[in-house]
């Protein structure tokens, strides 16, 4: 079976260069690293800090649930005394069930992005658009890319995660986000990898909401801590933040195990 699957996909990827396709191949065994995706793109294990650091998410309730992870990414720096000094303005302009295409078309979402001479804009693809259609995920992925780069920006691409009832879906969701990531020359945040990780490893911890597509207070927590580390280099393990609502106990359990998957995948 798996040497069927693998003569499946040869024929594909054929396909796909004879018709100068854009649509993304998916396979089913993808293979990188977090290292591969956070620093071949110029980005430096520890990328700097600029004075004034200005992030922007452009997403969905992904990147809005519990108060959003820029809110939390935020607290996650304010908790960091290296950071003591530097100004941060994180935020975040998210729709709910919006696609990238749905934000290019956005007048006030292409306000945003010229608003604030940021100095990365965070891209969320609707779930599973990537995976359904990976042809519109890479187009409109490419138009917001270059009105960023036009603000002097950087492009930075927010792996989601597979819902509870169909976890393998991972694979796909991974395959489509790095197969952009490597089209733009942008760096991919692997936060579903972590994700998927988390949930093999303590399912104790419920990291998704009751709906079990949406992320819990706990999975939120998870992003953050995983941004933190990807965007500054900073061992979420040593940051003392707790979100109200989240136990003690299974804020260093996130926080230790999003630091082991990055860096076991460096």
């Amino acid at each position: 079976m798996k040497i069927k699957s693998y003569i499946v996909s040869f024929f594909l990827l054929l396909a796909n260069v004879l018709t100068f396709s854009q649509t993304t191949l998916l396979t089913e065994d993808f293979n990188y690293s977090a290292g591969d995706l956070l620093t071949n793109h110029g980005w430096n294990e520890t990328p700097a800090v600029s004075v004034e650091s200005k992030v922007l998410f452009v997403g969905n309730s992904f990147t809005f649930y519990n108060d959003g992870v820029d809110i939390h990414l935020q607290k996650l720096i304010q908790y960091d005394t290296s950071f003591e000094g530097v100004s941060f303005d994180i935020q975040k302009i998210a729709v709910s069930s919006y696609t990238l295409e749905g934000h290019y078309n956005d007048p006030l979402t292409m306000a945003k992005i010229r608003s604030n001479n940021w100095n990365i804009v965070v891209l969320q693809e609707q779930s599973t658009r990537p995976i359904n259609s990976p042809d519109l995920f890479l187009q409109y992925a490419t138009l917001l890319d270059t009105e960023i780069k036009k603000m002097n920006a950087r492009t930075v691409l927010y792996m989601t995660w597979a819902p509870k009832a169909t976890l393998t879906d991972i694979d796909q969701l991974a395959a489509s986000y790095i197969s952009v990531g490597k089209q733009l020359n942008v760096p991919v945040v692997p936060v579903g990898k972590v994700w998927d990780s988390f949930v093999s490893k303590y399912p104790s911890i419920n990291i998704y909401y009751t709906d079990n597509k949406h992320p819990s207070l706990a999975g939120t927590y998870l992003i953050a801590c995983t941004f933190y580390y990807s965007l500054y280099g900073r061992n979420p393990v040593l940051n003392t933040y707790v979100p109200v609502g989240l136990s003690s106990a299974n804020a260093v359990t996130i926080r230790k195990a999003v630091y082991d998957y990055m860096q076991l995948n460096k």
